[in-house]
């Protein structure tokens, strides 16, 4: 049965009226914001109480390269009696599908912020069924997991191609990065209170679970708190994902020499046999010669090593090479979302 969407797009002023044509199951409307993370709660609560549509969708507007591909939204048959959150990733977006695909549901929601590579369809039953939505930057990410803490299940559409525009330049983490500021407490919030053992259908190894909690914090710049938990199971786990973290945490502070201590804990684990291949794309990508020195040292024995992205990051510090600094934050975010679902993996399967 075809519902009811109603479809909000951010900076409005790029958008040509004519490029999207409301239907009888489609309505679009374009927002006086630059960006969805302008939204304030008011704004957002007085969207689902004057609409009628079943689902209520956002889209950064500037991320995609082409507005009429939403027009094919009136196609979807999505169910009014057992509503999901509904993610239509952009073309480019392999980690945001993966997260979902591999992690629990809770987890998959706190990995990244859907936003950033999806249209996003929350049911308006659900959101109105939220008892308590706090105000913050970002607003519609915060709904997604509070979504998913409520037990809301959430389905991936690739039925639509979206294609990213090739101008929006993804921000991804510092490989050094300063402490998260006051904006993203709530995010701490939860990132304190999520527990492993109530997200994960089953926990066979309970390091790996713990290691989970870890990565969260590190992906998302919460070093000592990711290091609490790491280090409380050092040398644990199926695959010792703790101290891959605790690796990844001292890469990151920065300490390199106590880095590759942990990366020797670390020894063997499956993503050094991964990276390479998903590392390659990104050097036949790019056309910095700084970039392209490190190509052998990476994928000559195809496989990944450690301490060489130690040094590759050590080398974007000493060197202020802004080309190779965006190259390898690229790697270290597919490497740490890699890790995460690895460890969700290994926590339930030990």
């Amino acid at each position: 049965m075809t519902t009811s969407i109603h479809l909000f797009l951010s900076d409005n002023h790029h958008a040509s009226p004519e490029s999207l044509t409301d239907q009888a199951n489609l309505r679009f409307r374009s927002l006086n914001h630059k960006s969805l993370e302008c939204l304030r709660r008011d704004e957002l609560v007085s969207f689902f109480d004057e609409t009628t549509s079943e689902y209520v969708g956002f889209v950064d507007r500037h991320l995609l390269a082409d507005t009429t591909q939403l027009n094919q939204l009136h196609t979807l048959e999505l169910s009014a009696e057992q509503p999901e959150v509904c993610l239509l990733p952009f073309g480019d977006s392999k980690p945001l599908i993966q997260s979902y695909e591999c992690l629990p549901p809770l987890a998959a929601s706190l990995a990244m912020n859907p936003f950033q590579h999806a249209v996003v369809l929350i049911p308006r039953s659900a959101f109105l069924s939220l008892e308590e939505l706090p105000d913050s930057g970002e607003l519609l990410w915060q709904t997604v997991i509070l979504l998913a803490q409520a037990g809301m299940k959430s389905q991936l559409i690739d039925s639509i191609p979206l294609t990213r525009t090739t101008n929006s330049k993804q921000q991804f983490p510092a490989l050094a990065p300063q402490y998260p500021g006051l904006d993203r407490d709530w995010l701490l919030r939860t990132l304190r209170a999520y527990q492993p053992d109530q997200d994960l259908s089953s926990i066979s190894s309970p390091p790996d679970a713990t290691a989970l909690k870890a990565g969260l914090f590190c992906i998302h710049d919460y070093l000592e708190e990711s290091h609490q938990f790491s280090q409380s199971v050092e040398h644990q786990g199926r695959h010792h994902a703790g101290d891959y973290w605790h690796h990844i945490m001292h890469r990151r502070e920065p300490d390199y020499s106590n880095a590759k201590y942990w990366s020797r804990a670390v020894g063997y684990h499956p993503l050094h046999d991964i990276l390479p291949a998903a590392v390659q794309p990104l050097f036949d990508l790019s056309q910095s010669q700084s970039v392209l020195n490190w190509k052998n040292r990476f994928l000559q024995t195809n496989r990944w090593s450690l301490n060489a992205f130690v040094d590759c990051c050590e080398e974007c510090e000493t060197s202020q090479d802004p080309e190779l600094n965006e190259w390898a934050r690229k790697i270290q975010w597919m490497e740490m979302q890699l890790l995460l679902q690895k460890t969700s993996l290994d926590a339930a399967t030990g």
